[in-house]
C-alpha cells in the first residue's frame, strides 16, 4: 500500500483508540454522569447523540461560553462501544462551517445557474406553499414527491407529505439496503442482529467494513480478528484494508458471490455438516434446498468465482466446524447487482442450516424496547396508487420506502401520471442515485422543487427554495430506540442555539403546514412529542434520566434463545425459518436462490465497483474541513496490466466513460485491483458551489453509473456499469 494507505490505518487506529475494551463491557452499569460535570460557571456538558450516520452514537458535548468545544462518546450507551469516530468528532464542524445554509433561500436564476437570494422565512414558506398548491390543484396531491432519508426528524417530514395526500413518499433503503432487509425477512421474518463480537468465523462479501464504516459493529469485527483471533475469509476484487485484516483474502470474479455462497451450502448438506436437529425443529423447505443445491459443486463454482474448489470445500467444512459461531455477514451497504435479493437470501439460507440463528456469536434477534407515541389528528389515506407501481412490479419490497429508480423512468415517462413538485429532506439524490442526467433531467420537469438541509447540496443547488435546518447540535428530536442485540434508547437535546438563521425540521414542516392548510396535524411543540415518548420508556423518571445521561440501556442483555423454543412462530407464511419460500414463489421470483452468470465486461472495458471510507462514508460530508483533510479528492484504480496497454501512470488524468456519462479524474495505478475492474470512491465531484472543498474536485460516481435494479427488491445495483478508460 502506498500512503493513502498509510493514512487509512491511521485513521483506523485512531478511530479505534476512543473505543473500550468492549469485550469487557458490562451494560447498563456505568454512568459517567455520577462522577460530575464541568464546574465552571459558563462550561457544560451535554449528553446528546450524534447524526452523521445512521448508528447513532451517544455522545457528550463539551460547552464553552456557548460554543461547542469538544465531542466524547459517551460510555453509557453499550451500542456505542464508548467510542466516537472521526466523523462523529467532526460533527462540530458542521455547526461552524462557513459553507452551511445560513438563512432561507429562494432561486433568481437558472436552475443550477447559482443565483439566490436570501429571504424571510414567511417569503420561503409562502412561495412553496403557492407553488405546491399550485401542483396539487393542476394533478392532485400525487403529482407530488416527497424523499428523505432516515433521521429522527423524518418523521415530521414524511407526516407532512401524507397529510398533503401524496401516495408518493420514497426514501433511502432502495439506493442502500433493502435487498438485504427483504432477503432476511422473507427467510426469519425480521432482520437480525450479527454477533460479531463473539464470532468464531465470518465471511464477508466485499463491504469492506474495516475502513468504509467505523461503527461499534466494525469495532466488534476488528476484535473480533485481531484480538480473539476469530478466523476472516474475504471476497472482494480489490485488496482493501479489510482484506490486509483478513486470514483469507479471495480477488472473486465481480457478481459471482452466489455461486460461492450455493457451492458451500452443496457441500455442507453432501457431507451432512448441517445441523440436522436445528433444520427439523425451526426451517421448511429443507428437502427442496437439498436437490435445488445439487449442480452447484464446487467444481463448478471455481469456474464461475475463480476461487479454488478445495479451498470453497475447505472453507464449507470450516465454517460449518465452527457452527452456530460462525457467520456469514451482510455487511451494511448491499446493493451491487441485479441478482443482490438472491444473494442475501442464500447467505440467510447458508446461516440458517448451521444453526447459527438466536445464538451467542451467530444472527441474534433484535431486542426491542417500549416507547409512547404522541397522538395527532390522523390524516385520510391517498386515494392515488403510487406513481412508482410498486404493488405490480415489486410486491414484497416495503411499501413505505418505496423503489427509487423505478419512481425515477415513470415520472421521467409521465406514467401512469405526472409528478410536478419534489420536496426532498437530508437526502441529494442528484449523488445517492445512479445516472445524474435522469435525475437531472428529472429535474428539469418538475415544476417545484424545495429543499431542507444544513448545507446547499448538489439537490439544493438545483432547487427553487432551500429551507436551512438547524445541525443536529442545535436541536432537540424525538426519542429513538435503537434496536438491536444491546436494545437502548437515546435521546438527542439541544446543545447550542442556533447560531444562524435556522429551524429544526419540524418547525419548517409547521411553517408549511399553516401554509397549507394543515395545521391541525401539526399542533403540538417537539417538547411535547418528546414528552408522551419518554412515559411509555421502562426508566424511573424517564424524562429526567435521558435529559441527564442521554441514553439508558437494559440491564442483562444480551441475551440468546429466546425464539428457541417449540411454540415460537417465525413471521413468515409458514411460521418457520423458510429456506424454500412459497411467498417468493407466488409473488413470482425464485423460491430457491437461482444463480444466472454475470454479463463479462467488453474487451475494451471495465466493470466500474464503488466504495466508501470511514473519513466520509456518505457524499454529505466530503465538504466537512476536518474529514476532508484525510482526503481531498477521489482517484481511479487501476490494475497495471490494462493500464500498461493503455498508456496510464499514477497520477495521470484519464477520462472515464459509461453509456450515460463521462468524468475526468486522477489515475492510481495499483496491483490491489483486477485487471477487470476499475474503482472509484463515492462523494466527490459536486456540482453545488457552496460545497467548497469538493466543488468540481475528483469525480462523481453518480454522473456514470447506469440504470439498474435488483429484480425483488428493487434496490439499485450499482456495479452493472461497464467504462472505458483512456488518457485525458
Amino acid at each position: 500500500m502506498g500512503t493513502t494507505r498509510m493514512d487509512r490505518r491511521l485513521f483506523l487506529k485512531a478511530a479505534g483508540a476512543t473505543a473500550g475494551a468492549a469485550t469487557t463491557l458490562q451494560v447498563g452499569c456505568l454512568s459517567y454522569f455520577k462522577k460530575g460535570r464541568s464546574a465552571a460557571a459558563d462550561n457544560r456538558e451535554v449528553p446528546t447523540t450524534c447524526e452523521l450516520c445512521p448508528n447513532k452514537c451517544s455522545a457528550i458535548a463539551v460547552v464553552e461560553k456557548g460554543v461547542v468545544k469538544k465531542l466524547n462518546p459517551n460510555p453509557e450507551n453499550p451500542k456505542s462501544r464508548d467510542m466516537l469516530c472521526a466523523r462523529g468528532n467532526a460533527a462540530i464542524k458542521q455547526v461552524y462551517d462557513p459553507d452551511r445554509l445560513k438563512q432561507p433561500m429562494i432561486r433568481v436564476g437558472a436552475r443550477g445557474e447559482g443565483k439566490w437570494k436570501a429571504v424571510s422565512w414567511d417569503e420561503a414558506f409562502d412561495f412553496a406553499a403557492k407553488k405546491l398548491a399550485e401542483v396539487k390543484a393542476k394533478h392532485g396531491p400525487e403529482g407530488t414527491l416527497w424523499s428523505s432519508t432516515e433521521g429522527f426528524q423524518e418523521v415530521f417530514f414524511k407526516n407532512l407529505g401524507l397529510a398533503f395526500g401524496s401516495p408518493n413518499l420514497v426514501r433511502h433503503p432502495t439506493l442502500c439496503l433493502a435487498s438485504v432487509n427483504l432477503a432476511y425477512s422473507a427467510t426469519f421474518g425480521t432482520v437480525p442482529s450479527f454477533d460479531l463480537l463473539n464470532s468464531k468465523f465470518v465471511i464477508m462479501s466485499g463491504a469492506n467494513r474495516f475502513e468504509s464504516i467505523i461503527t461499534p459493529d466494525t469495532m466488534d469485527l476488528i476484535g473480533g480478528v485481531m484480538e480473539r483471533k476469530a478466523k476472516l475469509v474475504y471476497l472482494d476484487p480489490r485488496f482493501t484494508v479489510t482484506a490486509a485484516k483478513a486470514d483469507e483474502w479471495y480477488p472473486i470474479k465481480p457478481g459471482t458471490d452466489l455461486a460461492f455462497i450455493l457451492a458451500m451450502i452443496h457441500v455442507i448438506i453432501k457431507e451432512n455438516r448441517h445441523s440436522k436437529d436445528f433444520v427439523a425443529a425451526y426451517t421448511t423447505g429443507f428437502d427442496q434446498l437439498a436437490e435445488h443445491v445439487k449442480p452447484y459443486t464446487p467444481e463448478w463454482a471455481e469456474k464461475e468465482t475463480e476461487i479454488p474448489a478445495k479451498d470453497i470445500v475447505r472453507i464449507a467444512r470450516e465454517f460449518s466446524d465452527a457452527a452456530p459461531r460462525a457467520l456469514y455477514y451482510a455487511g451494511r451497504r448491499s446493493s451491487w447487482y441485479q441478482n443482490d435479493f438472491q444473494m442475501r437470501r442464500a447467505q440467510a439460507i447458508l446461516n440458517a442450516i448451521v444453526g447459527n440463528w438466536d445464538q451467542v456469536g451467530g444472527m441474534v434477534p433484535n431486542a426491542k424496547l417500549p416507547k409512547g407515541e404522541f397522538l395527532f389528528m390522523p390524516w385520510d389515506e391517498p386515494k392515488a396508487p403510487r406513481v412508482d407501481e410498486i404493488d405490480k412490479h415489486f410486491p414484497l419490497a416495503a411499501k413505505g420506502d418505496g423503489v427509487y429508480l423505478k419512481l425515477r423512468e415513470n415520472v421521467l415517462s409521465g406514467k401512469p401520471y405526472p409528478v410536478k413538485a419534489w420536496m426532498v429532506y437530508k437526502q441529494d439524490p442528484m449523488n445517492a442515485m445512479p445516472d445524474q442526467a435522469k435525475t437531472l433531467k428529472m429535474i428539469e420537469g418538475m415544476d417545484f422543487i424545495g429543499v431542507i438541509d444544513v448545507q446547499m447540496s448538489d439537490m439544493a443547488w438545483y432547487a427553487d427554495v432551500v429551507f436551512p435546518e438547524s445541525t443536529y447540535l442545535e436541536r432537540t428530536d424525538p426519542v429513538e430506540v435503537m434496536a438491536g442485540i444491546w436494545p437502548a434508547v437515546v435521546y438527542r437535546q439541544q446543545v447550542v442555539k442556533p447560531i444562524h438563521d435556522t429551524k429544526p425540521n419540524l418547525e419548517i414542516v409547521q411553517g408549511l403546514a399553516r401554509r397549507l392548510g394543515l395545521a391541525d396535524y401539526f399542533d403540538y411543540t417537539i417538547e411535547q412529542w418528546v414528552e408522551a415518548e419518554f412515559k411509555e420508556l421502562p426508566i424511573p423518571l424517564a424524562a429526567e434520566h435521558m435529559k441527564k445521561h442521554g441514553v439508558w440501556a437494559a440491564s442483562g442483555q444480551p441475551s440468546y434463545g429466546k425464539t428457541l423454543t417449540p411454540d415460537h412462530r417465525f413471521v413468515t407464511k409458514t411460521g418457520k425459518i423458510e429456506l424454500f419460500s412459497e411467498r417468493l414463489q407466488e409473488a413470482g421470483a425464485d423460491p430457491l436462490p437461482v444463480y444466472s452468470a454475470p454479463v463479462p465486461p467488453p474487451s475494451d472495458r471495465f466493470r466500474l465497483i464503488l466504495g466508501r471510507v470511514g473519513y466520509f462514508t456518505h457524499a454529505n460530508q466530503t465538504n466537512n474541513v476536518w474529514l476532508n483533510e484525510h482526503m481531498k479528492e477521489n482517484d481511479l484504480w487501476i490494475n497495471p496490466k490494462p493500464a500498461e496497454r493503455l498508456g496510464i501512470r499514477s497520477g495521470s488524468i484519464v477520462q472515464v466513460t459509461s453509456s450515460v456519462g463521462t468524468v475526468k479524474l486522477k489515475a492510481r495505478v495499483t496491483e490491489e485491483i483486477r485487471p477487470d475492474c476499475v474503482f472509484m470512491l463515492h462523494g466527490f465531484g459536486k456540482k453545488s458551489k457552496m460545497q467548497s472543498l469538493v466543488y468540481n474536485v475528483g469525480a462523481s460516481d453518480a454522473v456514470l453509473l447506469e440504470t439498474a435494479w435488483d429484480k425483488v427488491s428493487g434496490n439499485a445495483a450499482f456495479h452493472e456499469t461497464f467504462v472505458k478508460v483512456a488518457n485525458a
